[in-house]
């Protein structure tokens, strides 16, 4: 190990090369257009070396070495020190540049050869290296440790996303279907409304009907009427009695198709209803497809409701909605 004169020694001529910032010495204004902007890379090399002899424990380092630090750090102190008392009124300025420039080039060298083995040594033994390690190992540990955290995280999310877009699309699929049974058990209502009416209409026509049929029968006609008079007196009672028996037929016909109406609704309404009430009960996908294809063909199906007669009802215009639903819950399983 060294002794304290030649450690003090170095860190002496170390710490009044750095005493200036490089940009001060690489350009001034006093010195006009001329500048050291070519041993820049030389002045960077030696700032850096001599940054390093003061920050590392240098008094590990022999007497031996630590002489010949000595001797490479003061011609380049000494180089150092007549930049800094460059003049331009001083012989030849652009040729007193060159040369300090020429000797800072040997200099950074020579240095560079002399302190270069040590730097590594000095740098391990000041447990910069070990710390640094030890600093990235943790460092290191604890990405890890945030990553799996985040992962852990991440799924819990999805899993708590997943259930709350299942939530909704429950809870949108309840209040739609709550909504359309409350619309088809409302139109079930009015039509058994407008159907009573149209039976007490009918009623009203029929009894019309028979008033007049019975009314006809004694109005009397002359014994001497002629053939035309007896075909004009029949032609106008048929004529009255065709239209009053053809309105009854048509309020009556009126009812039923009302009646079959409410029929439909409510069975509809029923449908959706048995519906909720088996989705509520299974979280069975098939079962829930099984119910939602029966309720489907119970809502768009035409049903027979017996106010009807076979020949009234249209085609099952249901069928091609089955179909879809059919091939939808089909490519839900599937998925």
């Amino acid at each position: 190990m060294g002794n304290a004169t030649n450690v003090g020694r170095v860190s002496e001529l170390a710490r009044g090369i750095v005493n200036d910032p490089i940009e001060k010495l690489v350009q001034n204004p006093d010195w006009g257009s001329i500048n050291f902007q070519e041993a820049r890379p030389q002045l960077e090399l030696i700032f850096n070396i001599a940054n390093h002899l003061l920050t590392l424990p240098i008094d590990l380092v022999p007497d031996t070495p630590l002489a010949q630090f000595s001797n490479s750090l003061e011609p380049v102190s000494n180089t150092i020190e007549s930049i800094r008392s460059f003049n331009l009124s001083v012989g030849s300025p652009i040729a007193q540049r060159d040369s300090l420039i020429n000797q800072l080039f040997g200099h950074a060298d020579n240095l560079l050869i002399t302190v270069q083995g040590w730097i590594p040594f000095l740098a391990y033994q000041k447990g910069d290296i070990q710390e640094n390690i030890k600093a990235l190992n943790s460092t290191v540990g604890t990405a890890k440790q945030i990553l799996e955290n985040a992962d852990r995280d991440a799924k819990k999310a999805t899993l708590d996303l997943d259930g709350i877009i299942k939530a909704a699309r429950e809870a949108s699929a309840t209040v739609g279907v709550a909504h359309f049974t409350a619309d088809f058990s409302g139109q079930a209502d009015t039509n058994e409304t407008d159907a009573k009416s149209w039976l007490k209409a009918t009623g009203w026509v029929a009894g019309v009907t028979c008033a007049t049929a019975i009314g006809s029968f004694f109005i009397p006609l002359k014994s001497d009427a002629s053939t035309a008079v007896v075909l004009q007196f029949m032609t106008s009672k048929l004529v009255l009695l065709g239209m009053l028996i053809g309105a009854t037929a048509w309020c009556a016909r009126t009812y039923r198709a009302l009646k079959h109406q409410a029929a439909t609704n409510r069975h509809r309404s029923n449908a959706l209803k048995s519906f909720q009430a088996f989705v509520k009960a299974t979280d069975d996908t098939a079962t829930r497809n099984a119910v939602l294809l029966e309720t489907t063909r119970s809502i768009f199906a035409i049903a027979p409701s017996g106010y009807l007669e076979s020949g009234d009802s249209s085609a099952d215009t249901g069928s091609k909605v089955l179909e879809i639903v059919k091939s939808a819950t089909n490519g839900g399983g599937e998925k």
